[in-house]
């Protein structure tokens, strides 16, 4: 029974022999072998697992096999009378992504290594908890000038740190830990926590049933409260499913001098990939807003991670221009990491981008909620969930939406208007007809190796008036001070997708998207006919990405024919707006002309032709292109 150990009379079942023993000429050891089998009911695999180890002083953990923790013992330490480094035991959590990768339904098996620092150490502890990761949430806010961060007033004015209370009201479902304590803080309550919450999860919101919510003050949480910026410690564990963030930073003005701006450039960038690190190690999702206004820049924090997704405004009032580069008033020797990426990936509506990301933090949550419950945890890693939501963004509200082969999203709007329910069908309606064919909804957590490929058969049985495909992939913090003592080092493939009708044994490209600084790629078709598609995914890097798409059934543009001695009147129906048409006739359905082209501005457009030659009979047909 744990605790195992001795010399700290915390031990259930002591081992007294560790340091040797006279009885039986026992030799001394420092190191113990356990195994424990434990079952996973059907239907109840997470995508993440919360790992709690108490150990003094070091331990490797394995699932099924899988090594998935090493605690304070070197890289290469395996044998059996080797030892740790030394460190005294506290309770600690470690997140185990992915995790229905590793557990199967039915009977598990968790093996544990246990060192000890030296054969004569005064001590020795082990104790071990694995459970499904809490669905909770974490609310980091920007403190208001009196210090409040809270979203509502703490019954405690002088919190101890790890301090939680019951919500009451609109938040009354919800039990609020407060994770930051500081002189510079207090706890009552903030107007804009409040706001930001009530589009969150509470009774207001689409997810009043997250019951666990951890708030920090943005300042804190960016340095000793969770990403240790400027510590050479690896940001802090993550429990929570979602990072909500509406704030922003910029940090250096036109009045700063260059090494100061170098210095700033170079402390974001530790944040960011800080960030980025920890949303792949514990895999979480990470909503951040962009500044309010049009004639703003990208703020470096937080919206120029790679990882994160980023949310703007459906009334374009938010920042523009791409992830920033070096102000002119740099040195020029630092640089931000990746600029002019696309920004925003999505839009809601509302007053602000501070409202407007709970609002997506929210709906993740709910599709997180819906994807658990129907068992495909894998729709809830942070790579699918961004496709998920991406290819579920709305563009009819958007008449000015737009994207190219190199820029796969819209500049102000992202890849469009937040649409639950479009995300919603993906996830529930996806269905696999055969070993590589795939329906009109449709998504896919994978990995490619370097300059490989991998193809999506997507048969459409009906038409369909839109279709989307989205792809996304993380940056990889490979190296850092912070996470291994090595210089900085990270991976970020070029990906990119392609779709092609396939007749036959023959392809034809209908649009591909291929931008060679973002890591997103998105394609939209208005006007798909019915048939077998080809989604290629190609990758110059070995990574994982998500990919998700949707093709929504409805009637295609159709010609209506009537007819009189003089004229011919064609009524074309079903038209796309905004999308550009061509009439074309024929004698003998081999030989075409074109008669007119126009642009839809509505559903339906008549064209008068003049009968010139009654004796002849006139086929005629509408061509439309269905890329965007």
């Amino acid at each position: 029974q744990t605790p195992i150990g001795y010399g700290d009379e915390d031990d259930n079942t002591i081992l007294d022999d560790m340091r040797g023993s006279d009885f039986e000429f026992s030799e001394a050891y420092t190191s113990v072998y356990f195994r424990k089998k434990f079952i996973v009911e059907r239907g109840n695999i997470p995508a993440r697992l919360l790992l709690k180890s108490y150990i003094d002083d070091g331990a490797i953990i394995w699932i099924n096999g899988v090594e998935v923790a090493r605690l304070y013992v070197e890289e290469d330490t395996k044998g059996f009378d080797e030892t740790a480094n030394n460190h005294e035991a506290i309770w600690e959590s470690i997140i185990i992504g992915r995790s229905n990768f590793l557990l199967k339904e039915g009977e598990n098996i968790i093996a544990v290594h246990a060192f000890n620092r030296n054969l004569s150490s005064s001590d020795f502890s082990f104790d071990l908890e694995l459970m499904s990761a809490p669905f909770k949430v974490s609310l980091i806010e920007a403190a208001d000038a009196e210090g409040r961060f809270l979203p509502l007033e703490s019954p405690n004015l002088s919190p101890d740190r790890g301090y939680s209370f019951q919500g009451t009201d609109k938040f009354k479902q919800q039990v609020i830990s407060i994770k930051t304590i500081n002189e510079n803080t207090s706890y009552g309550k903030s107007d804009h926590s409040e706001s930001v919450s009530r589009r969150f999860f509470s009774t207001d919101s689409i997810t009043p049933w997250i019951a666990e919510v951890d708030v920090y003050a943005a300042n804190q949480w960016a340095s000793q409260d969770y990403l240790l910026s400027g510590t050479l410690l690896p940001p802090r564990i993550e429990e929570s499913m979602i990072q909500n963030h509406s704030w922003i930073s910029y940090g250096y003005t036109e009045n700063n001098t260059p090494s100061e701006v170098d210095s700033i450039i170079a402390f974001h960038n530790e944040a960011i990939r800080r960030l980025d690190y920890a949303i792949n190690r514990d895999q979480f999702i990470a909503c951040v807003g962009l500044n309010n206004g049009n004639n703003t820049t990208v703020p470096s924090i937080l919206a120029s991670s790679y990882n994160a997704i980023v949310v703007g405004n459906t009334n374009g009032s938010h920042s523009r221009g791409g992830t920033p580069a070096a102000p002119i008033n740099s040195s020029g020797i630092t640089g931000h990491d990746g600029p002019g990426r696309l920004k925003p990936d999505i839009v809601a509506n509302d007053s602000s981008t501070s409202s407007c990301t709970p609002q997506i933090s929210s709906a993740i949550a709910f599709l997180s909620g819906i994807a658990t419950h129907q068992e495909k945890p894998t729709a809830c890693f942070p790579e699918a969930m961004k496709a998920i939501i991406m290819a579920g963004a709305d563009k009819n509200t958007l008449p000015d939406w737009t994207r190219s082969a190199n820029k796969p999203i819209d500049p102000v709007y992202g890849a469009g208007k937040i649409n639950v329910y479009n995300s919603y069908k993906i996830i529930t309606e996806a269905q696999k007809l055969s070993t590589s064919d795939y329906n009109h909804y449709g998504w896919d957590f994978n990995a490619l190796e370097k300059d490989n490929e991998i193809f999506y058969n997507i048969f459409l049985k009906e038409d369909s008036t839109e279709a989307v495909f989205s792809l996304n992939w993380n940056r990889s913090i490979i190296d850092a001070p912070w996470v291994n003592d090595k210089e900085y080092r990270e991976s970020l493939a070029d990906m990119s997708i392609s779709i092609c009708r396939l007749d036959g044994e023959d392809l034809a490209l209908y649009d591909f998207s291929d931008s060679r600084i973002d890591n997103v790629e998105h394609i939209y078709l208005r006007g798909l006919p019915k048939g077998m598609y080809q989604l290629k995914v190609t990758t110059n890097a070995f990574t994982h990405f998500g990919i998700a798409w949707r093709a929504e059934t409805g009637d295609l543009p159709e010609l209506e024919i009537n007819m009189n001695l003089q004229d011919v009147r064609i009524e074309c129906n079903n038209l796309i707006n905004g999308k550009e048409f061509t009439l074309q006739s024929s004698y003998d359905f081999q030989n075409w002309t074109k008669k007119h082209s126009f642009t839809a501005k509505e559903t339906s457009h008549e064209i008068i032709e003049k009968i010139n030659d009654q004796k002849k009979k006139s086929y005629y047909r509408l061509l439309w292109n269905p890329v965007n």
